[in-house]
């Protein structure tokens, strides 16, 4: 692909792009390092792209699945060092565990019905997003929009419950 058929077939749908990866990361300069990700990836293959019968599919599929790589590298906690474990004894660490986990189900009942049960269909039960959908006759673009809802609710009341 020309340097020219790669402006016209990609850098036009940036925009586009940059709102896939915005609405996913919610964050601003995420998603244009994401977008710019993109295209970096884009070009780099750019030797490939001439058979793309759809770009902005094929640029929408790239962006969302680069996002949500972004997304699991950032949600994954670091183990528990020894010496966290060697701070407090067996019986301390459980009851915290315990705690934390009433703590977290008192936010989930407190949730929206709806959310609630997106959220536990998705994140409990690893459905996806279609899945949910089909059973509850939803979009699955509202599913994820319930369960990112979820998602936001969970996390302020959990705050609100440690301070």
């Amino acid at each position: 692909m020309t340097r020219a058929g790669f402006e016209t077939g990609f850098v036009s749908l940036s925009d586009r792009f940059y709102r896939v990866a915005f609405y996913l990361l919610e964050d601003r300069e995420k998603a244009l390092d994401a977008v710019q990700d993109l295209f970096l990836k884009l070009w780099k293959m750019r030797d490939m792209l001439d058979g793309v019968r759809n770009p902005e599919a094929f640029g929408i599929v790239m962006i969302r699945n680069l996002c949500l790589d972004q997304i699991r590298r950032e949600s994954r906690t670091e183990p528990l060092r020894g010496d966290f474990l060697e701070e407090k004894g067996p019986e301390e660490t459980a009851f915290d565990a315990r705690e934390d986990l009433r703590k977290l189900h008192r936010a989930l009942d407190a949730l929206p019905e709806k959310q609630r049960n997106a959220f536990r269909e998705r994140v409990l039960r690893d459905r996806s997003y279609e899945e949910i959908a089909a059973e509850t006759g939803l979009t699955p673009l509202h599913v994820r929009v319930l369960v990112s809802g979820a998602r936001k609710n969970l996390k302020k009341q959990l705050e609100y419950e440690n301070n």
